[in-house]
């Protein structure tokens, strides 16, 4: 049984009763085990589940999360962290298994708990491959995700304006949901003072089938997260997305992107707080087709062979049947 996430729009007791509600649902449906993909459902499941086993999976640094968060007041981030330390510690020592997407991630968990996973979030491979032949420009760069502050879109059209005073004019695709209306009407704002407007375009929320079609007949992949603590431990699936369709990417020199866009020689990294270098590596690309068609090349093997969720899946599977005893 897995335990899906609430709607963000619950408030605080909605959250609390509606995690009560869903939690007995699960154990009603008498499941084998159950795998909590939301920190708020974890202690009514525990509560609920007797002697069955529970996975918490953590698909995100919630610690760094709540650090970052623009809710909190400053001054009660460090109460609030430990609170939450000690309440997750509390809890997770009772889960059976903990499953996290990253390596750094596992790191925190293994100090408190002798079973983590890593389990990435990557793509499926076929997802890709029913798509036609496409022609591409070669330089169209493409963005398509939660449009946040941590995204680096400020840096990202800073980098466009840099290549526009190389005569270099690269477009912009956009796609995803902002966190509000004035935050996009903000960018665009920020876009149209610095000269690029026209160079930017923004499709709306997209279905994901749509948002797929947009990357794949986009040139360049663009991934470069600000060094957030939870960017920096975390690996985005907008990164394997974009690999999977063939694009070259440009991408943050963290570690974990290091190893997936880095060795395989799917993109550049970069510092993504820097312009100038976000500029240098798209102009490679745009200068040098052969490269960019190499390099996408390259990623797409990269997650064919390796980085997709049909090779991922098989610990998730294991896991499983070592929790509930079948061979």
């Amino acid at each position: 049984m897995i335990v899906h996430p609430l709607p963000e729009s619950c408030s605080r007791m909605q959250r609390y009763t509606s995690s009560a509600r869903v939690a007995q649902m699960a154990v009603d449906l008498k499941p084998d085990l159950f795998h909590v993909h939301e920190p708020a459902l974890l202690g009514p499941v525990i509560a609920r589940a007797s002697s069955r086993p529970v996975i918490y999976d953590v698909h995100e640094s919630f610690l760094d999360m709540l650090t970052e968060s623009k809710w909190l007041p400053f001054w009660v981030k460090p109460v609030a962290r430990l609170a939450w330390d000690h309440w997750e510690r509390r809890l997770v020592q009772r889960c059976a298994g903990v499953v996290v997407v990253t390596e750094p991630i596992a790191k925190r968990y293994a100090s408190f708990h002798p079973n983590v996973r890593v389990v990435a979030n990557y793509p499926e491979w076929q997802a890709s491959e029913h798509l036609p032949p496409v022609t591409r420009d070669g330089c169209t760069c493409v963005i398509a995700g939660a449009l946040t502050r941590d995204r680096g879109l400020l840096e990202v059209f800073k980098a466009l304006a840099i290549l526009k005073q190389r005569d270099v004019e690269v477009p912009l695709a956009l796609a995803g949901p902002s966190i509000s209306d004035e935050y996009l009407e903000s960018l665009l704002a920020e876009a149209n003072g610095l000269g690029i407007r026209r160079q930017v375009r923004y499709h709306g929320i997209l279905s994901r089938k749509k948002a797929q079609i947009l990357q794949y007949e986009s040139s360049i992949g663009i991934v470069t997260y600000l060094p957030t603590p939870n960017s920096v431990v975390g690996l985005p699936n907008k990164l394997m997305e974009c690999m999977s369709l063939g694009l070259p990417v440009v991408c943050s020199n963290f570690p974990v992107y290091q190893e997936v866009a880095g060795t395989t020689g799917a993109g550049i990294l970069v510092d993504p707080t820097v312009p100038e270098q976000i500029a240098d590596a798209i102009e490679s690309f745009v200068r040098d087709p052969s490269r960019a068609h190499r390099m996408g090349e390259a990623g797409k093997a990269a997650v064919r062979d390796r980085f997709n969720w049909q090779a991922e899946s098989t610990k998730l599977l294991d896991l499983y049947r070592e929790l509930i005893g079948v061979p």
